[in-house]
């Protein structure tokens, strides 16, 4: 994979219009512009004020900036939180938000990345290039997370390598849509890159699928490498709401035939790749 990372700004807020007026001039060779601020679904919930300054005043500062810097590709992650109770269950897709604009999508985080697609048509009409992704929840091998829905079987993954016992916080029946890492940036780069002409999709958005998968289904997984896992179940209000707000899936179609991109990891490769890496971790720390 290509090398990402050629310089690196630390302290960047994206709620400091200057800031970003400052970055995007000092970096002048910038064509596109990815936008990943924003507080996940839970951490939204217990502070919708400060997540709607990041989320939807980031995104004005962003635009406004580029605008200025005659950058026009912009690329935005947008959630499976867009989609409320009236959205389809399966082989959920972009083109249904943007045929459905009025929908609600029952949480302040699902209402705020509405409010950032609005300005991503505004950005179009001034002619700028934005592209959007409907992600599912990421799944990786890293150490910590933030504080999100599907952020629920990283949790249960963790306590499995430290042989612990896991408190479940969603219905075990309930599916959601997931990503792994890598799957995760090879969908992101194929709609960065994808030529214009190959964008068929109403305002350029795209879902991103990976796998799907219930916490039993999880949970049996996890057993084949850790037989005595325990859990029980403690349902959390907030992320036991939004699992089943959210769609089961999300659809393979637009992506493969648009962008060319269709994921590689299942739940058996990504439930060992994460375990390993837990693993490996607590050895070289002497847990």
């Amino acid at each position: 994979m290509r090398k990402l990372v050629v310089s690196t700004e630390l302290g960047v807020d994206v709620r400091d219009f200057f800031t970003m007026q400052r970055i995007l001039k000092r970096h002048r060779f910038v064509h596109t512009v990815w936008n990943l601020a924003a507080p996940l679904s839970v951490e939204t919930a217990l502070n919708p004020s400060v997540a709607e300054q990041v989320t939807m005043n980031g995104m004005r500062n962003i635009l406004w900036a580029m605008y200025e810097a005659r950058v026009k590709r912009i690329l935005f992650t947008d959630s499976i939180g867009s989609f409320g109770e009236t959205a389809p269950r399966k082989d959920c897709t972009a083109r249904w938000l943007t045929e459905h604009p009025t929908q609600d999508p029952g949480s302040d985080y699902g209402r705020q990345k509405r409010a950032c697609r609005r300005l991503l048509r505004e950005f179009w009409t001034f002619g700028g290039d934005p592209r959007w992704a409907v992600l599912p929840g990421v799944l990786h091998t890293e150490a910590a997370w933030g504080g999100g829905t599907t952020e629920y079987a990283l949790c249960a993954l963790l306590a499995a390598a430290k042989r612990e016992p896991f408190v479940c916080p969603v219905d075990l029946d309930a599916p959601l849509p997931m990503i792994f890492s890598d799957d995760l940036v090879r969908g992101l780069l194929a709609l960065q890159d994808a030529d214009e002409n190959r964008l068929r999709e109403p305002e350029r958005g795209y879902a991103i699928p990976g796998l799907s998968f219930t916490a039993s289904e999880l949970f049996a997984e996890i057993r084949k490498h850790v037989p005595d896992f325990e859990v029980t179940v403690e349902l959390d209000p907030n992320m036991s709401k939004f699992a089943k707000l959210w769609p089961d899936t999300l659809s393979t179609r637009e992506s493969a035939e648009d962008l060319g991109y269709t994921p590689h990891i299942g739940l058996p490769e990504m439930v060992s790749r994460v375990l390993a890496a837990h693993r490996e971790r607590l050895a070289a720390s002497g847990a």
